[in-house]
């Protein structure tokens, strides 16, 4: 480890004792990041460093020593062919939506602002590509392929704020998984800014490859610790046909769940299969105005062509009158199918409404299909013995499970209980063949668990990291444990 990392409190100039970060970086240093980008786009100004310090986790806020907005790969390169050089830890930052202190910048050094690179730089309609900078948020990219008839599937709920680089760096998802894959399953090719300045091209215009390792693969969920990704040349799809929505409301949630592992079971081919909770739903009625059974509810949305969606749809009824729905309320058109998905769109911000002042405890656990029933109703047996509140909801057709456990800060003893009752639902989740972490990525919140689910292969992790970056500058403290 450099001396810039060891030492968190050294450089204690004019310049760097404003920032109120690790002082980690010298007068020198700044002088060196103006060189490369301009003044303008280097700053210290404790507002900039406290927009940059947190995400929408529960981790606690931590200050960079400065914000760089670099506009290039190739004033990325020098950036970082400089931090090596002299040891300063680098932090890429796409949109700050994350939800496990991702992009936090806990040892201080180069926040590394990635948004205002947001072009996209060339949409290959003939080959149903497109390439973009990192900055380019989900919506606004969806925006302009849809008038030629495309769009990119991966749909996370923040998809009004969540970049294209942030999605890739944390392999994200979204409520449209069941169908079209993550965001690993659409990118072909990356330029990568390795820790040392070198750039590099990993991957091809070629919609498959067997040459060589699969770098794009690797570099797609390394959430900024391998190195910074400057340029994304993703697949696109054709926009469907017809698209059909239904929300389906039970009265108990075996039930619910029993419905969902049978639409997985038996083949139904929607694009989204979500579950929403019987609290989750009547949070987000009291905050949205909305009037939803207030039941655990399965939300279900369909693309295709008009024949096919009918069939699907007539599937559904049937495995939905078979385990005892309550209701069956169907739209194809675009008005009245937002108006259905909206309960599920809102959800995180209906709870985070309901609870103000407190702390939302996200969880993203993902386990096999056969067992999302079990963790569910695990979650649901936490809550009522420990008193905590805790809702679930979550992609439920790909075994992707969220929860928001509810702390309070400033009651030690019940924020310390709640936290526990989190980790609760994630071991058990390991327990029955699941993973930590279904599509935010590990960041600071899941480290721990690391050695549990991965045991021996967590060292071959450690020496891929220590391959790319020998030095230890690219977002320090997230991922690996230790």
């Amino acid at each position: 480890m450099t001396e810039h990392i060891r030492s968190a409190h050294v450089g204690t100039s004019q310049t760097t004792a404003r920032t109120g970060g690790y002082g980690v970086l010298n007068d020198g240093d700044i002088q060196k990041l103006i060189s490369i980008v301009g003044k303008e786009r280097v700053s210290w100004r404790e507002a900039d460093l406290m927009a940059h310090s947190a995400d929408e986790s529960w981790a606690d806020p931590a200050l960079a020593d400065v914000v760089v907005w670099p506009l290039s790969t190739e004033e990325i390169a020098h950036i970082l062919r400089y931090a090596n050089e002299e040891g300063i830890p680098v932090v890429p930052w796409s949109g700050g939506s994350s939800l496990e202190g991702n992009p936090i910048p806990v040892r201080g050094g180069i926040l590394l602002a990635l948004y205002r690179m947001n072009k996209i730089v060339e949409i290959r309609e003939a080959d149903l590509q497109v390439v973009v900078q990192p900055g380019v948020i989900c919506d606004d990219l969806n925006a302009a392929l849809r008038h030629l008839g495309l769009f990119f599937p991966p749909s996370p709920g923040s998809s009004d704020v969540a970049t294209i680089g942030g999605m890739v760096a944390n392999n994200a998802s979204g409520m449209r998984a069941f169908k079209y894959g993550v965001t690993r399953h659409y990118v072909l090719k990356l330029k990568v800014v390795l820790p040392d300045g070198t750039v590099a091209t990993v991957g091809s215009n070629a919609k498959k490859s067997t040459s060589g390792y699969n770098l794009v693969g690797l570099f797609t969920g390394s959430e900024g610790t391998l190195g910074v990704i400057s340029e994304i040349t993703l697949r696109v799809v054709g926009l469907p046909e017809k698209i059909a929505a239904a929300v389906i409301p039970f009265d108990t949630l075996p039930e619910a769940t029993s419905a969902v592992y049978e639409c997985a079971r038996y083949g139904l081919e929607a694009s989204a299969l979500e579950l929403l909770d019987s609290p989750v739903v009547r949070v987000t009625n009291a905050q949205q105005g909305l009037s939803f059974l207030e039941k655990p509810t399965v939300f279900v949305e369909f693309h295709g062509t008009e024949a096919y969606v009918e069939d699907q749809i007539e599937y559904l009824r049937e495995i939905a009158r078979d385990n005892g729905c309550l209701d069956f309320q169907l739209s194809t058109d675009y008005e009245t199918r937002q108006k259905l998905w909206r309960a599920r769109q809102v959800a995180h911000d209906s709870m985070k409404l309901s609870h103000p002042g407190c702390t939302m405890i996200a969880g993203d656990a993902c386990v096999p299909i056969s067992k999302f029933g079990d963790v569910v109703q695990f979650a649901h047996n936490l809550s009522e013995e420990t008193g905590i509140t805790i809702y679930v909801f979550g992609h439920a057709g790909d075994g992707n499970l969220h929860t928001e456990v509810i702390g309070y800060r400033e009651d030690e003893e019940q924020f310390a209980r709640a936290v526990e009752a989190s980790d609760a639902i994630i071991s058990y989740a390991l327990q029955v063949g699941g993973t930590v972490a279904g599509e935010h990525g590990v960041g600071l919140m899941k480290r721990h668990f690391m050695p549990q689910e991965h045991g021996e292969s967590l060292e071959v992790m450690r020496a891929i990291k220590d391959l790319f970056d020998p030095k230890g500058i690219m977002n320090p403290g997230k991922v690996l444990p230790g």
